[in-house]
Formats: C-alpha cells, structure tokens, sequence
C-alpha cells in the first residue's frame, strides 16, 4: 500500500513541478497566468505532497538523513537536481520578488503600491511587466517544494524507521 502512495504522491509532486516550471518559463516570453492570482493556484497541491514528506522527516533520526536533510539515501543527480534548483529559486526570488512594491490598478491607473502606499504610477506596458516578474517570482519560488517531494517519493532509498520497544 505505501508503494501505491509514494507513487501517488510523487507523481502528483511532479505534475506540480511541472505546471510550475511550464508557468515560469512562459513568463520569459512575456505570458502570465491571466487569472487574476492565477499563479497562486500553483500552491494548491503542495500541502497534499509537502506534508507527508514533512511527517516522514521528523519520524526519521537526524543521522539517518542525507544531504538535504531528507530521510533515506536519494541518487547523486537528484541531490544535485534539488540544490540547483533550489539555488536558481533563490536567486530568481531576489530578483523578481524583492523589488519594490506589487503593480495594482487603482482608481483606473496602474500603480506601484507598497503597503497601501502609491509609490509611482506605471504605464500599461510596465504594470504588464511587473505582473510578469511577480508570476515569474512566484512560480520559480515553488519549483523546488514541487521537486523535493517528487524525487523524494519517486527515488529515495527509505531510511529504516528505528524499532522501539
């Protein structure tokens, strides 16, 4: 039965990671989901696979664990796969996410706005342009919480529980 969940949830996982990546690298051409907070839809499912993944950590002793602080032993590519990742994720998040401000229409113009406050308006162009970034930000930011479930469901050597008792 756990093999039929791991596989479930690894596989979900993947399709995550997959909608992600497929919603980032659209960004790059200028394209956004065009819901209005359409990229956090992304994170609907990352409960549903991060939490068993969580569960499964803290049950597993620290020295069982491996270099991404995951239980059990996973292949050197997908260790390597998780920490680039997540370094582009990193990094993609500071550039994209940490500038000032979120691009809001207001009173029927675009606007820069920090914590209600207006900080300049925009032209249509660059209001475009900022929603891009903050998609970009986003769905960039949930690309290694996809992964890490994903390899680990679908790739990882499980650790042995300790017996007790």
């Amino acid at each position: 039965m756990r093999k039929y969940l791991d596989g479930f949830f690894g596989v979900l996982a993947l399709c995550g990671f997959a909608a992600s990546l497929i919603v980032h690298l659209r960004t790059f051409w200028g394209y956004t989901l065009d819901l209005p907070g359409g990229q956090h839809l992304l994170a609907l499912a990352l409960p549903v696979v991060f939490a068993p993944l969580v569960l499964e950590t803290y049950r597993i002793p620290p020295e069982q664990r491996n270099i991404v602080g995951l239980p059990g032993k996973l292949p050197r590519w997908a260790v390597a796969v998780v920490i680039a990742v997540s370094v582009y994720a990193g990094l993609n998040f500071l550039v994209n996410v940490a500038s000032n401000g979120s691009p809001v229409v207001s009173d029927g113009r675009y606007v820069l706005q920090e914590h209600g406050r207006v900080i300049r308006e925009l032209t249509a162009q660059q209001y475009r342009e900022a929603i891009v970034r903050q998609v970009r930000g986003f769905s960039g930011h949930m690309l290694p919480f996809y992964l890490a479930p994903a390899i680990w469901f679908l790739f990882a050597k499980r650790a042995q529980r300790p017996v007790v008792g």
